[in-house]
């Protein structure tokens, strides 16, 4: 019993060690979400252009504008604002009536101190010159990839009022959908995104036109539950909102559409901004009989999404690709595509777990090595019950420098650059903990910075410069990550010139490399006039420079 009971803690521990951290650059749930939904939303024109002929000059007007609209379902229907379209909705005659009006209107502005001059016939003259050209309808849609395409108004509220609501329909297969929540059940303070077409964010003559594309991204939080004059349900949040957004959906965090972006202050003051609630508009959904659900693109997409945040990049490559198959209009499925093929390139690929007899439960390289070890070690102590006590590994004890023995070699992609992070339920592991010993502490007659498990150590880094100098650290071949930023660096730099996460040093295919993690002021090898690396294999004695050498300078001593 007392063997058994030993063996279980044994196995629970090793496959704890041995499963690998979670992404240290793991997506924040709201990063998560727009992900995942950008694909779905659309920029909606409803908007009209006039050229008028006055005597041999022409002249250009326009009324109504931009907003935001989404995919309900995958054979086209969009949810959007009544007010983005209503410029479409009252049709031809009205907006030449409304283009003839505000042509006036600006004559009236620029040349008003000369028609003042003139008398009424003169005036008349001028006005009955006056010849529309041509009257144009801007009633299309905007692909995040910038295909257009033309709408039908197949359901339309009311605008400025609690059914500021409408539903438009493209022709399309396979489109990309939002799921539509019960705004009944929101809450204040639930967290909220909201994705949208912000007109301050169409900058014609700063951006490039496929930057302007790309719908912009707001979070917040339901700040209060109100109610309509007319009695609907109106949310309000504290996301920013402007002109344009109008239509964009505000997603909760399980993924569904709660409200429709409608409202905003006219002012300078944010935190007033409405939404239009989704119980609103699934009535409307319900009249028209529409039938909102999720397309095969949706399926592939959040597939594939979810292999590359777990860095399984050949499966997210074979997901995109039939995102791009079903609905070849994706703007986002091309580039996660180019990303994935980057990241197998830089040696980011997460090895598939193999099924050799010696690994359970999907641990890998040097974790199912320490899974083998601990329970014939726990095993024989069991058979062995009067057997001195296996003396404890001693801080600084590694093995001897050289080539590690093959088997013993870890599976870098599957700790590449990663802080370890205890799973659910799990207890913090020690195995991944480095600690610096510091000048004159309880360690202070030497030895590397204790792990849980001393003969894993491969080697240790000394501070040479910067203020860690003088202290020392554990060098494990699993790997560590030095930098800024508390949680994620085992090696804590407080100095402004390092990243938050700035360059990981391990074992990768065998041999010692430090490999920068995108940083700002760059991780450099001995010195910095050698220029700053992406990747560099160590060799004993190497100095690792983060940033400037004053900032932290790292020596690498392998072995004991």
């Amino acid at each position: 019993m007392v063997l058994t009971t030993r063996l279980a803690c044994a196995v629970a521990l090793a496959l704890a060690l041995a499963a690998g951290p979670a992404r240290a650059d793991e997506p924040s749930p709201e990063q998560k979400i727009a992900m995942t939904a950008k694909p779905s939303v659309v920029k909606v024109w409803g908007a009209y252009i006039a050229t008028f002929q006055i005597g041999t000059q022409q002249a250009q007007e326009a009324i109504g504008g931009t907003g935001t609209g989404w995919f309900m379902t995958p054979d086209g229907y969009i949810a959007t604002n009544a007010h983005v379209v209503d410029t479409i909705q009252q049709g031809d005659e009205a907006a030449k009536k409304a283009l003839y009006d505000t042509l006036l209107k600006d004559l009236d502005k620029k040349y008003g101190a000369e028609l003042a001059k003139l008398s009424r016939d003169q005036i008349q003259q001028i006005l009955a010159s006056i010849k529309l050209v041509e009257l144009k309808p801007l009633s299309f849609v905007e692909l995040p990839n910038g295909d257009k395409l033309n709408y039908e108004i197949k359901q339309f509220g009311k605008p400025g009022t609690g059914r500021d609501c409408a539903i438009i329909k493209v022709k399309v297969d396979n489109a990309p959908t939002l799921p539509i929540g019960d705004s009944s059940k929101s809450q204040v303070e639930d967290k909220i995104v909201v994705i949208g077409y912000p007109g301050v964010a169409d900058m014609q003559d700063l951006l490039s036109a496929k930057t302007l594309l790309e719908p912009s991204v707001t979070d917040g939080a339901i700040s209060a539950l109100k109610q309509a004059a007319s009695g609907e349900q109106i949310l309000q949040i504290s996301a920013p909102i402007t002109h344009g957004n109008s239509g964009g959906p505000a997603i909760d965090q399980h993924g569904n559409v709660v409200g429709l972006a409608t409202f905003g202050n006219e002012g300078d003051i944010q935190g007033f901004n409405f939404l239009v609630a989704s119980k609103t508009l699934l009535e409307m959904v319900k009249d028209a009989k529409i039938d909102p659900k999720p397309s095969d693109t949706n399926k592939a997409w959040r597939a594939g999404l979810d292999h590359y945040w777990n860095d399984e990049y050949t499966a997210a490559v074979s997901n995109f690709e039939e995102v791009e198959m079903l609905f070849p209009a994706h703007a986002d499925a091309p580039k996660l595509i180019v990303a994935s093929h980057q990241a197998q390139k830089d040696g980011k690929e997460k090895k598939p777990a193999s099924n050799n007899g010696l690994i359970i439960g999907g641990a890998v390289g040097a974790g199912a090595l320490l899974l083998v070890v601990v329970i014939v070690l726990i095993a024989r102590s069991g058979k062995k019950a009067k057997a001195k006590p296996m003396p404890q590994p001693q801080p600084g004890f590694a093995p001897p420098p050289g080539p590690m023995p093959p088997g013993m070699q870890p599976q870098q992609p599957q700790m590449y650059g990663r802080a370890p992070v205890p799973g659910p339920g799990q207890q913090p592991m020690p195995v991944a903990r480095t600690v610096a010993i510091q000048q004159g502490g309880a360690n202070a007659s030497g030895g590397v910075a204790p792990t849980a498990f001393g003969s894993l150590a491969i080697g240790s880094l000394t501070c040479t410069r910067g203020q860690l100098f003088g202290q020392r650290f554990a060098l494990t071949a699993t790997g560590i990550i030095i930098g800024r930023q508390p949680g994620v660096a085992h090696v804590l730099v407080n100095d402004h010139r390092a990243s938050g996460k700035h360059v990981w040093i391990g074992i990768e295919n065998g041999r010692l490399v430090a490999i920068d993690q995108g940083t700002t002021n760059g991780t450099y090898i001995n010195d910095v006039m050698r220029g700053r690396i992406t990747r560099a294999e160590l060799r004993d004695g190497d100095v690792v420079i983060v940033g400037e050498p004053d900032c932290l300078s790292l020596q690498i001593r392998l072995g004991g």
